[in-house]
């Protein structure tokens, strides 16, 4: 009695990957006959889907431009006598020399050179700086300290309020949040309106002028009708100034150069 042998099970399973392939090329080939006439018939407009695909393009292109060019325009360069700057264009800044911007010089004396800056937004003056003269500090009046204060520093400033008799003041920043730039050289920090600059740029330390609300520029000068060239400049912030207009008044500091 011979046996007989069934058909093997792969070749069952052959023919039914082979009719699943076939069924998805028919489908395909389907859809494209379908989208075929669909076109034909006026169903569909390639020409209306490309020229809405290149216009949505266009139109973002545009308004990144259109926002380039209004960034660009809302920044004025002012070019002064003896310093140029980056300003918003609503905001302007005035030099003054020869005396003129000033109230701390001696009366009586003449003098040439720069002697005031004044920076306004529209017609609010937001910064004022002038020359000094006739002044003299004694001790330490203030010292403002900051996490990254030099403790030597510190010891020194109590060291020479304790020789003339002064009790020495301190302001504890340890733990504010402050801006930080650079202006004219100078590594600065301002909280609220309040401004104070490193006065020892060679080390990881902040060590800040005691004389709050003054300081030395380098490259901008005065000279009096003795000869004395003057260095030494006030600064003050207007009271009332918000906070945005602090950080703009940062980043015009940051950009002023010397002519």
């Amino acid at each position: 009695m011979q046996s007989v042998t069934p058909q093997e099970k792969p070749e069952e399973k052959g023919n039914g990957i082979g009719i699943i392939i076939l069924n998805v090329f028919l489908a395909i080939i389907t859809i494209l006959l379908l989208g075929y006439i669909a076109y034909k018939n006026g169903y569909i407009n390639l020409d209306n889907i490309l020229n809405l695909k290149q216009t949505e393009e266009t139109q973002e292109n545009d308004t990144e431009e259109e926002s380039d060019q209004t960034e660009e325009s809302t920044m004025d360069i002012f070019d002064g006598e003896y310093i140029s700057a980056i300003t918003p264009d609503d905001w302007s800044i005035q030099e003054y020399e020869d005396g003129d911007g000033t109230d701390m010089l001696v009366e009586g004396v003449t003098y040439t050179g720069l002697t005031g800056i004044k920076i306004f937004k529209g017609d609010e003056k937001v910064m004022e700086i002038g020359a000094v003269s006739g002044i003299g500090f004694v001790g330490c009046s203030e010292l403002a300290l900051f996490d990254d204060s030099n403790p030597e520093y510190n010891q020194d400033q109590k060291d020479m309020n304790d020789e003339v008799g002064m009790e020495l003041n301190t302001v504890d920043y340890t733990d504010t949040e402050y801006s930080e730039f650079v202006f004219l050289g100078k590594e600065m920090r301002r909280i609220n309106n309040d401004l104070y600059y490193d006065t020892e740029n060679d080390n990881s330390y902040f060590e800040p002028q005691c004389e709050k609300g003054f300081m030395t520029l380098t490259g901008i000068s005065f000279v009096d009708s003795y000869e004395y060239e003057g260095y030494a400049y006030y600064f003050k912030i207007t009271e009332e100034t918000a906070e945005v207009d602090l950080t703009i008044l940062d980043s015009i500091l940051a950009s002023i150069t010397i002519n």
